[in-house]
């Protein structure tokens, strides 16, 4: 990260500040190096050579010194050059991690469905950003606390904010404050966007899906493959549309079902996928019922070790279903419910207790991950000023070994243990970030008693 020109003579300016108003005389240990800050900085900074003797003046032995208004107004200068150092630093990160998150995000799109075209992926793209947001938020915030206070650590600027008499909460607090503003972001994401965001992508997809049908039912290709769960591949196309020597497979998904029909009058369950060959096979777009329809002559039916022969049957399958999603409100997925009907299905029950559960983990892991921001503030701030390393690598590391292996994998297995009843879901989902936010308090105390 490039640090802005004039960055380092404004946090002077406000360092000597300080320096000349907020010495409080003998108490507390940092008294000598107060009296010494002006020759501390005129040091480091040939620029001002007068300023040391300026400083030094005001530091008179014996004399009493109180942290009264000028000392407020200089300590919220030097907050509000730390928050727009953060500030800078955050959004550069935010924007080169959700460009390469959102990329992956966009890929795993193109994969459910790669006969995508063009106009979908516009489509599709504002419901991709609201996905990548809430992982991209807290790690680049981390990362820019890391790199913001281990430069202003290493720099000795945060020796000048200590000689100046302030505390070290007086340089963490601007963290804290910008994380509690990104917290409150993410959690809205997380609650409200993001199954927003779950939705719109199914429509889309389930759009493409619908054109695409459309399309093979009036051209003349033998193989089909609107997503990874629908393949269709045949010898050769008759004249009349139909598919000859056709071999379908349908994968196993969760909430599928395909109800049959015509000459068998056979329901089928395709929970768990299937294959299908039949001598001749026609597929078309059902409107009415929002389908894919399959009518097939002289078909067998083979799931594992079952095998049903039929001489004429219809299949349709919705595309709802072959999206792994179910049209019926009762059964949505909770990824799929804001926190407002999570919250009123926790609160009305439900007769299964697994599902109950898992409603109240995915509620609760909402928040855990929404408070993420605050927790990485504390932390990031506290660890870059006890490690005082300003290198980029040295943050993007220590970030990714704080988020990698352990937050995430911590909120991981709180939600599993939420799941299974081991735990209850607020103290399992909160927990990953009760032990980051303790963490980063032990930090701040060292850096204190440092």
């Amino acid at each position: 990260m490039v640090r802005p020109a004039g960055a380092g003579a404004a946090s002077r300016d406000a360092f000597m500040g300080c320096a000349r108003v907020l010495p409080r005389g003998s108490r507390g240990s940092h008294a000598p190096q107060r009296r010494a800050i002006g020759g501390v900085i005129a040091a480091s900074d040939p620029v001002f050579p007068s300023r040391g003797a300026a400083a030094d003046r005001h530091n008179v032995p014996g004399r009493r010194y109180t942290f009264g208004r000028a000392g407020r107004e200089c300590s919220i200068r030097l907050q509000r050059y730390l928050l727009r150092e953060l500030a800078a630093a955050f959004a550069l990160l935010l924007a080169i991690v959700t460009a390469i998150v959102g990329a992956g995000l966009l890929l795993q799109f193109l994969h459910r469905a790669p006969q995508l075209g063009l106009m979908a992926l516009v489509k599709g793209l504002p419901y991709v950003l609201p996905e990548a947001f809430p992982i991209t938020v807290p790690l680049s915030f981390l990362v820019a606390c890391l790199l913001t206070y281990g430069r202003f650590a290493d720099d000795n600027e945060f020796t000048a904010f200590r000689m100046g008499g302030l505390h070290p909460w007086h340089a963490v607090a601007p963290a804290i404050a910008l994380g509690a503003v990104l917290a409150i972001f993410t959690v809205w994401l997380n609650t409200d966007a993001l199954p927003w965001a779950v939705l719109g992508k199914r429509a889309v997809l389930r759009d493409q899906l619908a054109q695409l049908i459309r399309a093979i039912e009036e051209g003349a290709t033998t193989t089909v493959n609107p997503n990874d769960g629908f393949q269709l591949s045949s010898a050769s196309r008759a004249a009349d549309g139909a598919f000859v020597d056709a071999h379908i497979t349908i994968s196993p998904r969760r909430s599928r079902r395909a109800e049959g029909g015509g000459g068998s009058a056979v329901g089928i369950d395709l929970a768990r996928g299937g294959e299908i060959r039949a001598d001749r096979a026609w597929l078309f777009y059902d409107e009415p019922g929002d389908a894919l329809v399959l009518r097939l002559e002289n078909a067998l039916w083979m799931q594992d070790d079952i095998t049903i022969e039929w001489d004429v049957n219809t299949i349709a399958v919705s595309l709802d279903a072959l999206l792994d999603a179910s049209p019926h409100e009762e059964a949505k997925r909770s990824s799929q419910m804001s926190a407002t009907e999570l919250a009123y299905r926790i609160e009305r029950g439900s007769p299964d207790p697994a599902r109950l559960r898992g409603w109240q983990a995915e509620f609760w892991w909402r928040i855990g991950m929404g408070l993420a921001p605050l927790v990485f503030g504390l932390l990031g701030a506290s660890l870059g000023l006890w490690s005082a390393r300003g290198s980029r690598a040295s943050a993007f590391l220590l970030s990714l070994v704080i988020a990698l292996p352990v937050y995430y994998p911590l909120m991981r297995l709180g939600q599993n243990l939420a799941e299974s009843g081991v735990l209850p879901a607020p103290v399992a989902l909160l927990g990953a970030d009760a032990v980051l936010a303790a963490t980063g308090t032990w930090f701040l105390v060292k850096v204190v008693r440092t």
